[in-house]
């Protein structure tokens, strides 16, 4: 007996001394089935593209250049059977980029129903809105290189998505759950005789839900990291005049620089009431450190994420000054890399406005025109400014609130994608962080990405019902009637049996 039992331990001593010194890795796997394929586009502007994101701003025209620039970046995945694309655009919207899905489908085959385009809604890129900008602008002049700038836009997406698609090649993907620690509920609420403001409420609903997704090639480098995290891209306002991504360029560019090589794209969560825990300045500086803070937080979760499936395995022992145990890491096998897909527009309550909401909003702009008028007559050019950006916000309330259709209900698209292990849920407008919350708790995917400002049908800012009671800015814009918010949350959790 003793002799066998010395002949085992021989034998462990011998497999450990030949053991590989190299631990397993990805490329010791086998296929996962999955493909996938990147590309990025520059979408930086000139200087002098209108820059019209704020009422409270006194430029048109934007002046400077963020060094972090402007992209598009494109993701295109495949199981050998089908295919999805998903870009990040710097964008306040991606509205101007409606003909994409339709040119990508004729140049690649991918159908335009899969794919998902999504702003990273930074608030210092190109726009022109008429409730934006200097009162009583002409805004003939700037339409002209805002619409051939969309132009090409639309023509670098559509680039992108095609040579993103011309690079799939094998590849594995796991994602990772995590804390981010850059934003803030933003929904001040009125008191002492103020009125409900966009700010920083301590005390209000907070989602710091930081998802991650790797997706790394056959022999284990990484081709794409997924950030997707809530935090509306307004640290840059209306004192700005650069053209900015806001924080997710700087926190792309770090994640970027701890996986060489890969792109980073960044995924807008469910921001609508979800601020930056500091803003409205125009220090490119604070953008900087936000985008520095939340990118070493996401590039940590990416560099733990096993893109196989990958554990200890004791192989005997190794005398050292220690008697140490020999646990080197193996592959067991690939991740699950299946991909599945739901899309379905949902029909969701409208906003009514009564006879007495209609005359409050009306009180609210003859007050504000008496304040601008008595603004104008003094010599205080930013009272002024500030008299006229009051009495325009209330004007255009007042006639959004008329024209309001009652009774109709609003048509929203909900796209759903299973990835393997991870899904991805996305809808367009600006969807309260709640409602982000409660489809992920529900979802039976070890980490889902919710994702907002994508295309589609629907739009604008969509509160949760315990929310219309305070008003404020967000609950004053939106066309959902109280319920909606609520219904889309039950029929959203309703699709996953569908991908899973």
């Amino acid at each position: 007996m003793r002799i066998a039992a010395l002949c085992t331990v021989l034998a462990i001593f011998a497999t450990a001394a030949f053991a590989d010194k190299v631990e397993n890795s990805v490329k010791n796997s086998h296929p996962s089935g999955l493909l996938a394929g990147t590309a990025r586009a520059d979408i930086t502007p000139p200087v002098g593209i209108p820059q019209m994101n704020w009422g409270a701003q006194t430029h048109v025209v934007a002046e400077s250049i963020d060094p972090a620039g402007m992209w598009a970046t494109a993701l295109v995945l495949s199981d050998g059977k089908q295919k999805f694309a998903m870009v990040d655009v710097d964008a306040l919207f991606v509205n101007h980029l409606a003909e994409v899905p339709g040119r990508v489908e004729k140049l690649t085959g991918i159908p335009a129903a899969h794919v998902r385009l999504g702003a990273t809604h930074t608030h210092a890129g190109p726009f022109i809105n008429p409730e934006k900008g200097p009162v009583g602008i002409d805004m003939t002049p700037y339409q002209e290189s805002f619409r051939k700038y969309w132009e090409v836009v639309a023509d670098k997406v559509t680039g992108a998505i095609v040579e993103a698609n011309a690079k799939l090649q094998p590849a594995h993907v796991g994602g990772a759950k995590g804390v981010g620690s850059i934003n803030v509920n933003r929904r001040v609420r009125a008191m002492d005789g103020a009125p409900p403001s966009v700010g920083r409420n301590t005390e209000g609903l907070l989602d710091r839900d930081l998802n991650v997704v790797r997706i790394d090639d056959a022999e284990g480098k990484a081709i794409a990291i997924l950030v997707n995290y809530q935090c509306h891209g307004t640290v840059m306002a209306w004192e700005n005049k650069a053209i900015s991504p806001d924080w997710p360029g700087m926190m792309r560019k770090v994640v970027e620089q701890s996986f060489p090589g890969a792109h980073c794209l960044f995924f807008q969560g469910a921001a609508g009431n979800q601020g930056p825990m500091e803003g409205f300045t125009g220090d490119l500086g604070v953008a900087h450190r936000l985008g520095r803070i939340l990118g070493h937080e996401a590039a940590a979760l990416a560099l733990q994420i096993e893109t196989v499936r990958r554990e200890p395995a004791f192989e005997g022992f190794s005398e050292s000054t220690a008697f140490i145990a020999k646990q080197p890491w193996r592959v067991r096998g690939p991740r699950d890399g299946t991909l599945k897909f739901e899309s379905k527009v949902l029909e969701l309550p409208a906003r009514t406005y009564t006879p007495a909401d209609i005359d409050r909003m009306a009180t609210a702009v003859r007050d504000a025109e008496v304040k601008a008028e008595k603004a104008r007559a003094g010599n205080d050019p930013w009272a002024k400014h500030v008299a006229e950006a009051r009495m325009r916000r209330f004007q255009d309330l007042l006639v959004k609130w008329k024209r309001q259709p009652a009774g109709e209900p609003i048509k929203v698209r909900v796209q759903m994608l299973r990835i393997g292990e991870v899904a991805l849920v996305a809808m367009p407008g600006e969807p309260f962080a709640e409602i982000g919350q409660a489809i992920k708790k529900a979802s039976p995917f070890g980490v889902t990405l919710f994702c907002g400002y994508s295309n589609g049908e629907g739009g604008e800012y969509m509160p949760v019902e315990s929310e219309y009671e305070h008003a404020g800015y967000e609950v004053d814009r939106t066309p959902y009637g109280k319920g909606a918010a609520e219904k889309l949350v039950r029929e959203t959790i309703a699709l996953f049996p569908s991908i899973k």
